[in-house]
């Protein structure tokens, strides 16, 4: 297995990596993208602090930062990041602002919309639960565990 980690970044932002892949091309093909119009990474995976520093910047997606972490730590990222969630969807509806003129559509519920706008703000806070997790190395997937 290689100790290299490929990310390509789209220009919306979202990030995609292949797990075992071996470039930035692979990453590309698995994904459909053109790799020529997409920001390249590369993290030694025998160096996890650049993978967190990266993370801590709101550049990978819940679900990216999840596919990291070892099966049975996935669930308590995923909750504390639905924690975040609610607390967005919370301070959204206190507004009295709703995104559609009949009201709230998820009252009760998570809203897409206020995470939407969050934005980075988001990835930030998520990245951070997920480094709480990722600095345990027994946290990780196998090819983190150094």
């Amino acid at each position: 297995m290689s100790s290299t980690m490929y990310l390509l970044v789209d220009g919306g932002g979202k990030a995609y990596v292949k797990e075992n892949a071996r470039s930035h091309a692979e990453v590309a093909d698995e994904f459909g993208l053109d790799a020529s119009v997409c920001q390249k990474h590369r993290f030694d995976a025998t160096n996890p602090q650049a993978l967190m520093t990266f993370a801590a910047e709101g550049r990978l997606s819940k679900d990216i930062l999840m596919g990291l972490l070892a099966l049975d730590r996935r669930g308590a990222f995923e909750n504390a990041c639905a924690g975040i969630e609610k607390t967005y969807t919370d301070e959204c509806a206190a507004t009295k602002d709703p995104c559609l003129e009949s009201g709230c559509a998820v009252e009760g519920e998570v809203c897409l919309q206020p995470l939407l706008r969050a934005g980075t703000d988001y990835h930030k806070a998520c990245a951070a639960e997920w480094i709480k997790l990722f600095t345990n190395p027994g946290n990780r997937i196998d090819a983190w565990k150094n």
